[in-house]
């Protein structure tokens, strides 16, 4: 992947590579989602997306690259 991908097709592809926790996150943490506090988590990605900062909620399926967050 270049840089020349929007960023929200990235991070739908990127989605796929980190299945979210959502079946097995508490009532309490879908609800922590809900009000937009996440329980983020990084993988290293240099080869799929260099330069980027990109991290997963390990609860939901929502994807946060480069500070932006997008919901595949």
């Amino acid at each position: 992947m270049t840089n020349t991908i929007p960023d929200a097709e990235l991070a739908a592809r990127l989605a796929r590579l980190w299945p979210n926790r959502e079946h097995e996150a508490s009532a309490v943490a879908g609800l922590l989602c809900r009000l937009g506090m996440h329980y983020w988590r990084r993988l290293d990605l240099a080869d799929f997306a260099p330069h980027r900062d990109v991290r997963f909620c390990f609860w939901c399926s929502k994807v946060e690259i480069d500070g932006t967050t997008y919901e595949p």
